[in-house]
């Protein structure tokens, strides 16, 4: 793949278990429909593409305008970590729960993250680019309960200029299943992949529909 020789692998990276879509086992291609990605392609980090276009007044203003919040473009591919994700109820914001994606995810599992049936919620992720501008990220997610897949959705998050400090993006809100067959535990997993086909997060995480809060 052309690509990777622009993808070094830091500890953020390997925290977050990052690779390329061509590198995902296949379990994960069987997962996520991820036919859209075209992992081929060999990416221009704009810190290239404004050094070859000095004279282009408008791509330099641009690139000003990035500037302020970073102190320079690298010529790597964007590196994107995530801190939190976050579960927030509309009528019942005192009970928002949150999930620590850097050193919270182990721990999950023994305490999945409950979310009462039939309730309205949405889902915020914290996170910070790097390096470069990240384009096209899409998050994939595959819910399954007792092994079988009842659930899978995408969403685009959008494309987003490295800053200096964090940011949040809120997921489309949704409503919990309801009944008592819904009720129990459910074994997520969530892909963060970008346009040229960068997994920048993949993780497991756990959660309960229950009757009560």
């Amino acid at each position: 793949m052309q690509q990777q020789d622009q993808f070094s692998q830091s500890d953020v990276r390997q925290r977050q278990k990052s690779c390329t879509v061509d590198k995902l086992s296949e379990n994960d291609l069987k997962d996520f429909n991820l036919d859209d990605i075209n992992f081929n392609k060999k990416r221009v980090s704009l810190a290239v593409i404004c050094q070859q276009n000095q004279n282009d007044e408008s791509l330099v203003k641009y690139q000003k305008s990035i500037l302020e919040n970073v102190d320079e473009l690298k010529d790597e591919a964007p590196e994107v970590e995530f801190f939190l994700m976050e579960i927030h109820f509309p009528q019942y914001p005192e009970r928002s729960i949150a999930l620590d994606l850097q050193f919270g995810i182990k721990e999950n599992e023994k305490s999945p993250l409950k979310i009462k049936e039939g309730e309205e919620y949405y889902i915020s992720l914290h996170f910070k680019v790097k390096n470069d501008c990240v384009v096209g990220l899409k998050l994939y997610n595959t819910i399954k309960r007792h092994g079988i897949k009842v659930d899978s959705y995408e969403e685009m998050v959008g494309s987003f200029a490295p800053k200096k400090h964090i940011q949040i993006y809120n997921m489309e809100s949704q409503i919990a299943p309801s009944g008592f067959l819904s009720r129990g535990n459910y074994k997520g997993k969530l892909l963060f992949v970008d346009g040229d086909g960068i997994v920048h997060m993949q993780f497991e995480y756990y959660f309960e529909i229950t009757k009560d809060w």
